[in-house]
């Protein structure tokens, strides 16, 4: 029944609140941590030729790109996403806005980011945005109904920003920019293991294919969140090796890789709900607070 009223359902009437619908439907918290990384890779290779209009373009394009992105996927996801708790009350699967107009607007807010970021920045940007976007959507989200590989996929998308922010700021790509690559890319992976043992059972309702549905021990999930951690850990210290930070980001940088690893260690030994969520609030913290200790390197120190 769900299915034949998704597919059936015609455009819904304008209300005050179909903004907030739209607004919902860019996944606000997940992109404003695709617009940070994004951020951090322009702020790295910064050079005194670069300009606060560059960062505004850069910010904006990757938004537009980034958003549009993510309605794709939920347009792509309705049906998936009305079976599973966890997202049954997104906007598409309550009929706040029709499948039609979801996809419009993907296209354009897409559209637009991507003419931002070609017109105001350069084409290798714009490229990577492109290619960010298209990986995304045609390769990791058809993934995930098929196979358990999708996560490790994913993480290459999920990294693509930061590379971006680099083409943005040099107009071109520098090997330098493999540690902040490998950083976004390792910490994604103890993230979304996290959250696929965590909603394990909600996964198997929408048919997405997740390391957590065959492995009903969390032995499998925990020996996967440690090695990537451990990737994470020498991903962290590469950023200072290539001369990117200081001391003090070093310092950081140990720390909380110790606290990421203290959490993982904890859903090792017992793997249960509770645990899974500490890795995951450990991993939303690691984040921004390594991404605020490079900012802070790259303008006080």
């Amino acid at each position: 029944m769900r299915e034949k009223a998704i597919e059936s359902r015609a455009f819904p009437a304008y209300s005050a609140s179909k903004t907030e619908s739209y607004i919902s439907l860019t996944k606000p918290r997940l992109l404003s941590s695709v617009i940070l990384s994004a951020v951090l890779g322009f702020i790295l290779p910064m050079s005194s030729s670069n300009t606060v209009l560059q960062l505004l373009y850069l910010i904006l394009g990757t938004a537009l790109m980034g958003a549009g992105a993510n309605a794709l996927n939920q347009w792509m996801e309705q049906i998936p996403d009305s079976m599973m708790n966890r997202t049954k009350n997104r906007v598409l699967p309550m009929g706040k806005l029709s499948g039609n107009e979801a996809l419009v607007f993907a296209i354009i807010i897409s559209v637009a980011g991507f003419i931002v970021l070609w017109f105001g920045l350069n084409m290798l940007t714009a490229g990577l945005g492109m290619l960010t976007l298209l990986s995304y959507v045609l390769v990791y989200t058809p993934m995930k109904m098929k196979t358990v590989a999708n996560t490790w996929f994913g993480g290459i998308t999920g990294a693509l920003p930061p590379v971006m922010g680099w083409a943005a700021a040099r107009g071109q790509l520098d090997w330098e920019v493999l540690p902040i690559f490998a950083l976004l890319y390792f910490w994604q992976l103890p993230h979304f293991f996290a959250i696929a043992w965590m909603y394990r059972d909600d996964y198997k309702r929408g048919g997405f294919k997740m390391l957590s549905l065959d492995d009903q021990t969390g032995q499998k999930t925990a020996v996967q969140m440690l090695l990537n951690c451990g990737m994470l850990f020498v991903a962290s210290l590469a950023v200072y090796h290539v001369n990117q930070s200081s001391l003090i980001y070093l310092v950081g940088a140990y720390v909380m890789g110790m606290v990421f690893f203290a959490a993982i260690i904890l859903f090792f030994k017992e793997s249960n709900f509770d645990n899974a969520r500490k890795v995951f609030l450990a991993s939303i913290i690691y984040l921004p607070i390594m991404i605020s200790i490079l900012v802070f390197d790259r303008f006080i120190i």
